[in-house]
């Protein structure tokens, strides 16, 4: 049984790294760089936590969260490590390979979200449904449309999770096509569900698909690497979900207080009434003060530490289970996972309803939704006109497209393109059904890739710009 943990540290890339490293750990620490130096990490500086297009620099971003995840991960994962070095089950080498591993699926655990958070999830599979039902439906010719309704899943079900693969694993393509070029455990770790769009719905690590059908192919060559049994979970990223959980949690009321959005004395009161509703007659696991004079030092550090030590000591007590990836979570449900869960429902009592918030996140529904409007236009062309427009050939008829097209974020063109010579690669054969169905998917996964990778602000100006409101320079 010794070092089975071991196993999982993998160091393998899809294309082998120029560089020969010394240490085994080094690899992984080579992930964090690609990670950190990455344009779509930076972005997340303009990305909302909560609060989109906050002016106060003391309030959270994706950003900040990320960071703060990544610091918790790494503390959760060194006491879980050490515990499992301390019961001769991990090697003491691998005890911060394991750390490195879980810090770096922290870092980028959120790099796929959309502008406007969840409002901007929502707004992309309305759309995607509204779309699909009322203006390409109608008009779909020259595909195969069994295949395309397959397809088609990944955008109804659209969400960061899925969106962050792919960034990781194809969008960045300044090198080539391989983009960020992880290690393998660096990705199995970031993977938060365990299925693709195009399989059944199912409970905790099957609730939501955690990558899309573009890239099935490549999870399925990492399961195999790994020696996973597919729909199992990566025994490392309980520990990235536990990190994000307890930071979100604690971070969203933190936020609340200093937009004065709800006070200390509030939260201790709703946090006891609610407890006491949900759990009468059983004492908290966590100390609650009758005052609070720093929420940081008074709640954030001290319940998160008793959090982690009840999470690392339930790992320790089922190891096996994380090990083949068959667990759900990491913090027990019956005892300090209780105390996050009533922290969320005073958070969708007193700050997610607030009219600071769901202003915000209307404005952010608004917006992305006319985004999409007026690239469908993109979508809507044939085959022969895209192709005509990518190509940068002089376009009759097409001048806005054109022009839209021309907005598009250039490396996410260039992903379509490789995309495409996966489905198509000799140029000289004519498309065929199938290769126009797979088109017409990958075009449209442009389309989000582009809407997805954009700020809240820069979400904003698009939206003012393509409305004709303020003229984008």
């Amino acid at each position: 049984m010794h070092n089975q943990l071991s196993n999982f540290l993998l160091i393998d890339r899809i294309r082998p790294s120029s560089i020969s490293r010394t240490k085994k750990v080094d690899q992984f620490y080579s992930d964090r760089s690609r990670i950190l130096y990455s344009s779509s990490f930076r972005r997340l500086q303009h990305k909302a936590q909560v609060f989109s297009l906050e002016s106060n620099s003391s309030v959270r971003t994706r950003l900040t969260h990320s960071l703060e995840v990544s610091d918790l991960g790494r503390t959760l994962a060194n006491k879980i490590a050490t515990k499992l070095y301390n019961k001769h089950l991990l090697s003491i080498r691998a005890v911060p390979e394991v750390v490195a591993i879980v810090e770096n699926a922290c870092l980028i655990h959120d790099i796929g979200n959309p502008p406007f958070g969840h409002f901007g999830e929502a707004a992309i599979k309305d759309w995607a449904n509204r779309y699909f039902e009322e203006s390409l439906l109608p008009n779909l010719t020259n595909i195969d449309m069994t295949l395309f309704q397959k397809l088609y899943k990944d955008f109804l079900e659209f969400d960061g999770n899925p969106q962050g693969f792919r960034i990781i694993s194809k969008l960045h393509v300044e090198a080539d096509k391989y983009s960020l070029n992880l290690t393998y455990a660096t990705l199995l770790c970031s993977l938060k569900y365990s299925r693709s769009t195009d399989e059944e719905q199912g409970s905790g690590i099957l609730k939501k698909a955690g990558y899309f059908q573009t890239e099935k192919t490549f999870v399925d060559e990492l399961y195999r690497a790994a020696n996973m049994q597919l729909n199992h979970r990566y025994p490392l990223t309980y520990i990235m979900e536990a990190a994000d959980d307890i930071a979100y949690c604690l971070s969203d009321i933190s936020d609340g207080i200093e937009k004065r959005i709800i006070t200390p004395e509030l939260f201790i009161s709703e946090f006891k009434a609610m407890w006491d509703k949900n759990f009468p007659n059983q004492s908290c696991p966590v100390p609650i003060p009758d005052y609070i004079k720093n929420f940081s030092l008074d709640i954030s550090v001290p319940w998160s530490k008793i959090v982690m030590e009840e999470a690392a000591s339930n790992y320790i007590s089922n190891y096996q289970k994380f090990l083949d990836g068959s667990a759900q979570q990491l913090i027990p449900e019956n005892s300090t996972g209780k105390i996050l869960d009533i922290i969320k429902k005073v958070s969708r009592k007193t700050l997610y309803t607030s009219i600071e918030a769901e202003s915000i996140e209307l404005t952010g529904y608004a917006v992305i939704t006319g985004i999409l409007k007026h690239y469908q236009r993109l979508i809507n062309l044939s085959y022969e006109d895209f192709q005509t427009i990518s190509q940068d050939e002089i376009c009759k008829n097409l001048d806005f497209e054109k022009r839209l097209f021309n907005r598009l974020g250039k490396r996410y063109v260039i992903a379509y393109k490789h995309s495409l010579k996966e489905y198509h690669p000799e140029k000289e054969c004519p498309p065929d059904i199938n290769f126009r169905t797979y088109e017409l998917w990958l075009r449209i996964h442009l389309i989000i890739d582009h809407v997805s990778g954009m700020t809240d602000d820069f979400a904003l100006q698009t939206y003012q710009m393509l409305e004709g409101i303020n003229l984008l320079k």
